[in-house]
């Protein structure tokens, strides 16, 4: 019998044209392992004061625009990023301990609205300070030690927490800035700008973590004394 009814013949076009549409929004969904595609949503995201699980503050905010020569930034991680690290830097250690050529702890990739390559925040678990550092580096009193030039930025602190097991002691963790798009000559706004970026991030992961005393970090961003 022919269905006359344009009501049913409505529901099933709908039903249709959703089986449809099912397999293409999965298409679209799929990671995109590179740099993240510019939607209205990740403009919106990019206003947010928030970086991969990071709530920046205004100061550092503007500086990380400023180093990706933008108005807004998009990036590589999610709120999840943050958290996720942290996890990963507390199994490393538990499998491998400290290791000067260890595993890089991925946090996110800073992206510009133009730029094809981003700034690299990352962290990794060395055995020590370094004792010999390249003149290029200015030195800094933040954490145990802060290095800082226009291409790079590192921050050691020690973090006492039992996420990494009551008889672990104080653990050295290195956060890393890289920035290849910079200038390699000296450049005293673009070293500042690294590290107030560099410390929102290492300030974030000592919270995440449980740190005692945020290890040793301020509790807001100021341009240390050079060491």
């Amino acid at each position: 019998m022919v269905n006359n009814n344009p009501v049913r013949r409505l529901a099933a076009a709908t039903v249709a044209v959703a089986a449809l549409a099912a397999p293409l929004a999965a298409c679209g969904s799929e990671e995109n392992p590179g740099r993240p595609q510019t939607t209205e949503q990740s403009k919106a995201a990019s206003a947010s004061p928030t970086l991969c699980g990071v709530q920046l503050s205004t100061g550092a905010r503007k500086a990380l625009l400023h180093l990706v020569g933008s108005n807004e930034f998009e990036s590589s991680g999610s709120q999840d990023s943050l958290g996720n690290t942290a996890k990963a830097l507390v199994s490393g250690y538990g499998e491998n301990g400290a290791d000067d050529y260890g595993k890089e702890y991925d946090l996110c990739t800073v992206y510009g609205s133009t730029a094809s390559i981003g700034i690299d925040l990352s962290f990794h678990l060395p055995e020590g300070i370094p004792t010999s550092v390249s003149p290029k580096f200015k030195k800094y009193e933040m954490g145990e030690l802060a290095l800082s030039r226009p291409p790079k930025a590192s921050l050691y602190m020690k973090c006492s927490s039992d996420a990494f097991g009551s008889d672990s002691g104080t653990v050295l963790i290195q956060g890393d800035l890289t920035n290849t798009q910079a200038p390699s000559r000296d450049d005293a706004t673009v070293r500042k700008e690294n590290l107030n970026v560099l410390y929102s991030v290492s300030l974030a992961m000592a919270k995440e973590l449980g740190c005692e005393g945020d290890a040793d970090l301020p509790g807001q961003f100021s341009l240390p004394q050079e060491a």
